[in-house]
């Protein structure tokens, strides 16, 4: 192989290595050139889903929508802390005795379920944009009216403690501050002792 020949060869080869190796630069970093982070910090939520309660004389209730709104904050890159408030219904599920001459629930098998919790969140990274989350929860119910019997007027409202678990999957999309997922939440409810579980996805805002 003579001179010019051989030269010619360096140069492409130079130049397949060159491109090789970009290329694999490019696909480790995102375009501006800068290893991806989720961004952490003060975030809010939104989530809207379906919501129902097991347990009673039916055994489940219908499913129903459930909507919750949150605000929180990333303490470090894998842990965060959060206060929610949401809202579900349980339909068609009575926790009290059936009525023997009218076949009726003698309480409300229809009520809704407000919860005020606080929860606290894991991140396990799966890859660069996809963290599982798993989930503990802990708070206050309020039942209305009252699918159990107690004492006063049969539709008064009552309140309760609840705790949960769940588990989620985030993913921090190309627009910035912006993450979506979806999460399972099941809570129990203290004193009525009513298991309730909420599916739903969700959109994060961190700023």
């Amino acid at each position: 192989m003579g001179a010019p020949a051989w030269g010619g060869f360096v140069r492409k080869f130079l130049s397949f290595a060159a491109l090789v190796l970009s290329s694999s630069a490019l696909a480790a970093t995102p375009p501006e050139g800068v290893e991806f982070k989720p961004r952490r910090g003060f975030f809010t939520e939104t989530d809207i889903g379906v919501f129902f309660t097991l347990g009673g004389k039916n055994d489940y209730s219908n499913a129903q929508s459930y909507l919750q709104l949150g605000v929180g904050y990333d303490l470090t890159e894998r842990i965060s802390l959060g206060a929610h408030f949401g809202l579900g219904t349980s339909a068609a599920n009575c926790f009290a005795d059936y009525q023997e001459a009218t076949g009726l629930c003698a309480l409300s098998d229809n009520f809704t379920v407000a919860f005020g919790d606080l929860t606290a969140a894991y991140h396990v990274r799966l890859a660069d944009r996809f963290t599982l989350t798993p989930k503990l929860a802990a708070g206050y119910t309020r039942l209305d009216p009252a699918p159990v019997e107690g004492e006063g007027d049969p539709g008064r409202a009552i309140n309760a403690l609840n705790a949960g678990v769940g588990i989620g999957i985030e993913y921090a999309t190309m627009m910035d501050h912006f993450s979506v997922g979806a999460d399972l939440l099941a809570r129990y409810i203290i004193g009525p002792n009513i298991p309730t579980f909420a599916v739903f996805p969700r959109v994060k805002y961190t700023f």
